[in-house]
């Protein structure tokens, strides 16, 4: 019997480690295609180097280019409003999952992005109508169920005393308060900073700005920026780390926190999204107020230092939820009973 010709849309390939989108398709890829015969429909590498217009835009009117190329799936599955959006105007059942619970425009890098609120709105509004599955990443919604970061790699879970430095993973813009963490950095001991450098991984607006802050403190050039890693390499570097530091105003469910847990890695983070969920302070690592001060945070990582062991055997056996055999078979399940329905 033939597979079912699935279709994924993303806005990025699935080996980019930008946000957390990718990754999350690209754990999920080996279960789908045993499952599906699968396909890609993403924005082109080159599309991607544009800097003066938003990539949501862009990707949308790529989108709109090569929608005829949609009618020859049975399914389409969309991580992506943009790509819902467009989808939803075809014939071809479609699977839509919310990357978090804030209208995206909430974080554009762009001045205007505020403006354009009420346009996603609208767009949510119809692939909730439209959609023939949802599911939600970030906190849950009335009547759409939840579906967890799907984990799946082979990194080595490293051993407790050769991990060393701290690490953020994610997006450089405003929202994610990365100058938040390097100030806390800066008023670590010099004994910590010695043998603990701070790692930060991705690209992003801000990324200047952060570099110039960091040069502008004390922290003797213990500060790396290591630029936008393949998902693969991301990790390897993540498990040699010994805590995940994020500080973001506002998330869904950030995949780097998936990730470092299922390494074993302790996080500290503010309490937004859907984090509270799996994050427990004094257990897998620290959840703060989204307004912390630097002395709470600075007192979560020598906790967390001066107990390692159990931090690190907790966060690990707090990873057992984002398995990707198990989140990926309860949604080919799914989507095997809505292709049996149409």
């Amino acid at each position: 019997m033939a597979k079912l010709k699935l279709c994924i849309v993303n806005s990025c390939s699935i080996e980019k480690s930008y946000g957390g989108i990718a990754p999350f398709m690209k754990n999920l890829d080996p279960f789908l295609n045993d499952a599906f015969d699968v396909k890609y429909l993403v924005l082109p590498d080159f599309l991607h180097n544009i800097q003066f217009i938003p990539r949501r835009l862009i990707f949308m009117m790529y989108m709109i280019a090569n929608r005829r190329r949609l009618k020859k799936f049975d399914v389409v599955l969309s991580h992506v409003p943009e790509g819902s959006y467009i989808v939803s105007y075809g014939n071809v059942p479609f699977v839509h999952i919310f990357h978090g619970n804030f209208n995206p425009m909430s974080q554009s890098r762009f001045w205007y992005g505020k403006y354009f609120k009420r346009v996603f709105e609208f767009m949510e509004r119809r692939i909730i109508k439209k959609a023939a599955l949802l599911y939600t990443v970030g906190n849950e919604r009335p009547g759409i169920p939840k579906i967890f970061n799907p984990i799946y790699h082979s990194v080595k879970i490293k051993s407790f005393d050769s991990k060393s430095g701290f690490i953020f993973s994610g997006r450089l813009e405003k929202i994610k308060n990365i100058d938040k963490i390097i100030r806390v950095y800066a008023k670590l001991s010099p004994a910590i900073q010695k043998v603990n450098p701070l790692y930060i991984a991705g690209m992003g607006s801000q990324e200047n700005v952060l570099k110039e802050l960091a040069a502008s403190l004390p922290i003797h050039g213990n500060v790396f920026f290591l630029g936008n890693l393949k998902n693969d390499d991301l990790i390897e570097v993540d498990s040699s780390k010994k805590i995940l530091l994020m500080a973001s105003s506002q998330e869904g469910f950030p995949m780097a926190i998936a990730e470092a847990l299922s390494l074993g890695v302790p996080v500290i983070s503010t309490n937004t999204g859907d984090i509270p969920r799996f994050l427990k302070s004094n257990y897998n690592g620290f959840l703060l107020p989204v307004i912390f001060s630097d002395d709470e945070y600075v007192q979560s990582i020598e906790t967390i230092l001066g107990d390692y062991e159990r931090f690190s055997i907790n966060a690990l056996a707090s990873a057992a939820v984002f398995k990707a055999d198990r989140v990926s078979g309860a949604l080919i399940n799914d989507i095997n009973k809505i292709i049996s329905k149409n």
